[in-house]
């Protein structure tokens, strides 16, 4: 590997400790064993290479730490939804929705109460539309006379 020279290596040094500095600040320690690795080889050996390779450690750890972070906000929400639509249901009890929420709060768990609260829901909207259906059809069908209980006999003996 070509070794870069003086002007070259502060040129990349300047941008790369404003880079590792606000990158580092923000991870936890065992999330930048492989930034920090990067870091220390392009100080070890500077070149235009070790520089790209460090920024694009910096970088991927930087993306990864706030995926994270945000993936667990969103988790902690779609938990939440999925209690509160629980807590609503006459179907589960207090009991067991406080059962629910004594689960550990990880990305499994909200994804089995979203999918339990989007079952419910699911559940009340097809209720509500073969209601709705079968209300329509008992209007336009008119009254309906119901078979007397004489002429069932006489049917069922007869045949």
């Amino acid at each position: 590997m070509i070794a870069a020279d003086d002007a070259t290596t502060a040129r990349l040094a300047a941008p790369l400790l404003h880079l590792a500095s606000r990158v580092l600040d923000a991870l936890p320690p065992s999330e930048a064993t492989a930034a920090v690795a990067a870091v220390r080889a392009f100080t070890a050996d500077a070149s235009p290479a070790r520089y790209l390779s460090a920024a694009r450690a910096l970088r991927v750890a930087e993306r990864r730490h706030k995926l994270g972070l945000l993936g667990r906000a969103v988790g902690n929400r779609r938990t939440e939804q999925g209690l509160e639509t629980l807590t609503r249901s006459a179907a589960f009890g207090p009991a067991l929705v406080n059962a629910l929420r004594a689960l550990p709060p990880d990305a499994r768990n909200g994804r089995r109460l979203a999918i339990i609260s989007d079952l419910l829901t699911a559940h009340r909207l097809i209720e509500a539309r073969a209601a709705g259906a079968l209300r329509e059809l008992r209007q336009s069908l008119g009254p309906v006379p119901l078979p007397r209980v004489d002429r069932r006999r006489r049917r069922r003996s007869g045949a």
